[in-house]
């Protein structure tokens, strides 16, 4: 590969990186713009020289879909559940408004009761399909059998020729909440995503570049910008956190990462050389989804977060959970941690003589001497580092319950439990002594700790997995992350037989999206075969098993 780029789009800057050979020829800042984030990547892609290099692939860890959820900007779309017996929908959560309908299927797929006709077209008459033109419909068990789902909406799409219709069945796991709430998303997301992607290949394609551009995801892999479900590119940026840590430490070493941002930290773990996943899908906001993702944890404090001024408590200030723009001695209005490293000279960013008078608003003007602004400024930081410890130990023993975590622990035995901590971010080298005192484990970062995510952006390798169901009783099979179902041809006992079928599969899955094969490293899970007996004789097995290609990264940064 000639060169890599990557972009990081943060809640306070963009950081981008131009690699060439597992070297860093460049690196940029600009400030994040929130409500024109094409632009943001553009000027950063600019002050790359992207333009002007033969640049074969552009990768982008965005928030777009991220901040239109967070800040409640996505367009409303109606939600049809066939919910089935056997559970109370307003038991759960539900963030978003819905519609029941009768019609059921059991977990074996099979269809117990029809759905009423009658019972649709009395709601249509109720909705409004021209100002609300979208639609997501998720039945329960739908990804054994997606005959309700298909049934309505093809009784939508004869009615409302206009309707955009997303089917629950695609995404192909049997978590009926979550499975309804990613759908949910993704579609109200489709617009939005479809345009940005456009605006950004047509800007690309202007400047006179031809590289290719992908999408960091919430596993740590990449895809293909066109390729990419819209609500899977949420949680990039801790995503893009850990896998930059990985681009540039030892493969073998275990260790935590924890990403200071100017809004927010990620905090996430590298096992033996390898980011540990989540067993649950990714969270955002009050949205449960089925979203693969690492085992990562955003907290709300970062090196911009405000420090303001509590007299009722014992340090005499807050460490809020929000960010009110830049810090003072960068021509902000409040006081940050930012500015108490710059007083404290850990960092060289920002005017030192306001870094000096933000920390003095704090204290009493009979008090602004340099010993009392140089224990208040080591008193923000250790607050800082509180948070991040607090947020850490909790974190710590979530990771624990983790299967990955269990597993881990069985293969390697003797590996040390007591990780050191990697940190980066733009705050890495001002916050490191903080948090080691409050940790007590080693801190660590490199010269390039400022622009690690985008590091991880641009050497992150593509990601993929294909998770069979295989009952050969019913003859009928299907692959989990896509919701495929068809009819199983096979054996009624396969062995080996199973494993080569999935595995072309994944390959056949692979080509469809754009990878290229030669360079991803397919790992065959173990598969599980339970018979199926009736009577006295086996009558089928019901098999799972995976094959996937894990996150990581095409090379490792030489520091």
């Amino acid at each position: 590969m000639s060169y890599q780029v990557g972009i990081d789009v943060g809640g306070t800057f963009t950081d981008g990186v131009l690699i060439h050979k597992n070297n860093l020829i460049k690196k940029t800042k600009v400030p994040t713009q929130h409500d024109n984030l094409l632009d943001t990547l553009l000027h950063a892609l600019e002050h790359l020289n992207v333009f002007k290099q033969p640049v074969e692939q552009i990768t982008v860890s965005t928030t777009l879909v991220t901040n239109a959820i967070l800040e409640n900007k996505l367009p409303p779309i109606e939600l049809f559940l066939f919910p089935g017996s056997g559970m109370r929908l307003d038991a759960l959560p539900w963030p978003v408004p819905y519609h029941a309908f009768m019609g059921e299927i059991d977990y074996r797929g099979r269809e117990v009761s029809p759905p009423d006709e009658l019972e649709w077209r009395r709601l249509c008459n109720q909705l409004d399909f021209e100002a609300v033109p979208q639609a997501a419909i998720v039945s329960k068990f739908s990804h054994r059998n997606r005959i309700l789902e298909d049934a309505l909406a093809q009784f939508l799409s004869k009615k409302y020729p206009q309707l955009d219709i997303a089917l629950g069945c695609e995404w192909g796991h049997a978590n009926f909440y979550r499975r309804s709430l990613t759908t949910y998303l993704n579609t109200a997301s489709k617009n939005l995503y479809k345009t940005f992607a456009s605006q950004l290949h047509q800007a690309v394609a202007k400047n006179g570049s031809k590289a290719g551009i992908t999408v960091l995801k919430a596993d740590g892999g990449i895809l293909p910008i066109d390729q990419l479900r819209p609500v899977e590119s949420i949680n990039s940026g801790p995503a893009a956190s850990v896998i930059g840590a990985l681009a540039q430490t030892d493969p073998q070493q275990s260790f935590v990462v924890v990403d200071i941002g100017g809004t927010t930290t990620d905090i996430g773990l590298i096992l033996s050389g390898e980011p540990l996943l989540s067993a649950q899908g990714a969270r955002i906001g009050p949205f449960l989804t089925l979203i693969p993702t690492l085992a990562t944890r955003s907290i709300p404090v970062g090196g911009d977060s405000a420090v303001l001024p509590a007299p009722d408590v014992p340090e005499g200030f807050t460490l809020a959970p929000y960010r009110q723009g830049p810090a003072y001695c960068l021509g902000g209005e409040y006081p940050t941690p930012t500015d108490a490293m710059r007083y404290l000279k850990r960092v060289e960013h920002g005017d030192y003589a306001r870094a000096e008078e933000g920390l003095a608003s704090l204290l009493p003007a009979e008090g602004r001497n340099p010993q009392a602004l140089q224990g208040l400024a080591l008193k923000i930081l250790e607050k800082f580092a509180e948070e991040v410890a607090n947020a850490f130990s909790l974190l710590h023993k979530e990771w624990q319950e983790e299967p990955a975590y269990k597993v881990w622990e069985v293969l390697h035995p003797h590996s040390a439990k007591d990780f050191y901590i990697w940190v980066s971010g733009g705050s890495a080298r001002g916050i490191a002594p903080s948090l080691e005192d409050k940790v007590h484990l080693p801190v660590r970062f490199t010269q390039h700790a400022d622009v690690s995510n985008a590091i991880g952006a641009a050497l992150a390798r593509p990601t993929l997995s294909c998770t069979l169901h295989l009952d050969t009783t019913i003859r009928s099979y299907r692959i989990e992350e896509f919701g495929e179902q068809r009819e199983w041809l096979g054996s009624k006992r396969p062995h080996k037989e199973v494993q080569e079928f999935l595995q072309e599969i994944a390959r056949e899955r692979a080509r469809t999206i754009g990878l290229n094969l030669h360079e991803l490293e397919f790992k065959t899970q173990p598969f599980d075969f339970f018979p199926v007996v009736k009577g006295y004789a086996t009558v089928g097995q019901i098999i799972r098993g995976s094959v996937v290609v894990p996150p990581g990264v095409v090379g490792r940064l030489e520091v």
